[in-house]
């Protein structure tokens, strides 16, 4: 009986034994996980407006306008007049030759010359004053109107002058045949002599 009692007193013992372990006799393990939230550095950038100020640098350009003047053309001095005509039978020009002939654009004649003028400019003792040579020269005219002239410097028994004459000497005239005079005057004081006289005829375009 008192064996009975003493096994059922163990048993007793070793069933509180075991439930007081399941009830406390696991230990809570806490797991604490810390999530470290990443520390964001902002980086604040600051752009300072800056003002740029441009110099303007200004730049003065001065045009310098040339003017030239153009003179007007203006004929060749005239002979002394009235003329003395002393041509006599001694023609003093041999021949005349147009010379640097520019053709008009039309084709239809010439729109401006020249003159050479083969002749005999030895004047020896003419003037009135003694042992005074003449001052010979000549003078070209178109239609009655001068165009050039040119004096002699060195005067000979034949020799080869030329003339020039003025493009523009030529827009008086209309397109048409010209009358080209050249004439051999000695100049005097008061009247001027003629020794030599040739004309001819020049196909003239003003276009």
């Amino acid at each position: 009986m008192n064996r009975h009692r003493s096994t059922v007193l163990v048993l007793v013992l070793v069933i509180m034994l075991a439930g007081c372990n399941g009830i406390g006799g696991s230990d809570d393990t806490t797991t604490t996980t810390t999530t470290d939230t990443p520390t964001i550095d902002e980086t604040r950038t600051t752009t300072v407006g800056s003002s740029t100020t441009s110099a303007k640098t200004s730049t003065t350009t001065t045009t310098t306008t040339t003017t030239t003047t153009v003179e007007e053309w203006e004929p060749p001095t005239a002979p002394n007049t009235p003329i003395d005509d002393k041509i006599g039978d001694d023609n003093r020009i041999k021949s005349v030759t147009i010379t640097n002939k520019v053709q008009a654009k039309s084709g239809n004649g010439l729109s401006n010359f020249d003159v050479d003028v083969v002749a005999n400019t030895s004047l020896p003792n003419v003037d009135p004053e003694p042992l005074v040579d003449g001052d010979p020269y000549f003078l070209v005219r178109v239609d009655g109107e001068r165009v050039g002239r040119t004096s002699v410097r060195f005067q000979h028994d034949e020799g080869t002058y030329s003339v020039e004459i003025d493009e523009r000497a030529f827009e008086q005239f209309d397109s048409g045949t010209l009358e080209v005079e050249v004439l051999m005057l000695d100049k005097d004081k008061q009247t001027d002599d003629l020794y030599g006289r040739w004309t001819g005829t020049v196909k003239y375009s003003s276009e």
